[in-house]
């Protein structure tokens, strides 16, 4: 059963659209991590039936955007700083072995493919298209990610950016700010520089932990893109 997409792309199904509508309530703020999440209630803000609502709650469950309680329900991930550390943790020792073995094997095309998707995500800053952005940013980096030939190891990336979702769609970096940062990082790739790829990108992965942690304690880390200034 599929419903109308705006008249933008192939139409998507109903649990896609009720994905969708949730993911991006989730991004703009609409519910606080931990708030319960009523598939009826949703359904009756989407004007279509709870069972492709539930569909899709149980699909962002498996991804980890959002918990599954049996018996209680679905509710938004409570986003605790120390989920956000593990995974960050896994990705700095992943994404580095993925950049030393992929980045030299850039192709110009996967190169011109990254441009591309750096000039879109520059048109995607709004707060409206936060959810665009972060699928922009994705592909991104996977397009180098995928030179690396190891599907274990795609496996195991898609995994971790998968669980981070909950926090970077609620804005720890705005999308502007992380723009910039990718302006700045781009180069890297273009010269093959796995090296500088890899210095930036710790760099990133460490502002938005502590970003995290100072907008739980409510202050404000340093100014982001300040570690790219530095290699």
């Amino acid at each position: 059963m599929y419903t109308a997409n705006n008249g933008e792309g192939p139409p998507e199904t109903l649990v896609a659209y009720a994905s969708r509508r949730i993911q991006t309530a989730i991004a703009q703020g609409e519910y606080a991590p931990g708030s319960r999440l009523s598939p009826r209630t949703i359904a009756k803000a989407l004007g279509i039936s709870h069972i492709p609502v539930r569909e899709a709650l149980a699909s962002l469950a498996a991804r980890g955007y959002v918990d599954h309680l049996r018996a209680n329900g679905y509710f938004t991930t409570n986003l605790t700083q120390g989920d956000l550390e593990d995974i960050y943790h896994w990705r700095r020792i992943l994404e580095r072995e993925a950049y030393l073995m992929a980045v030299p094997k850039l192709t110009e095309d996967d190169v011109s493919k990254m441009r591309a998707l750096l000039d879109e995500m520059g048109k995607k800053t709004a707060p409206e298209d936060r959810l665009r952005y972060l699928e922009l940013n994705r592909q991104f980096h996977f397009v180098a990610f995928e030179r690396t030939g190891s599907t274990r190891l795609l496996h195991f990336l898609n995994y971790l950016w998968d669980a981070r979702e909950p926090y970077a769609a609620v804005g720890l970096v705005d999308s502007t700010t992380g723009y910039k940062d990718h302006f700045r990082l781009m180069p890297h790739f273009e010269q093959r520089n796995a090296q500088g790829v890899i210095e930036a990108m710790e760099g990133h992965r460490e502002f938005l932990v502590k970003r995290r942690a100072a907008v739980s304690e409510g202050d404000q880390p340093e100014e982001s893109g300040e570690y790219l200034k530095k290699v």
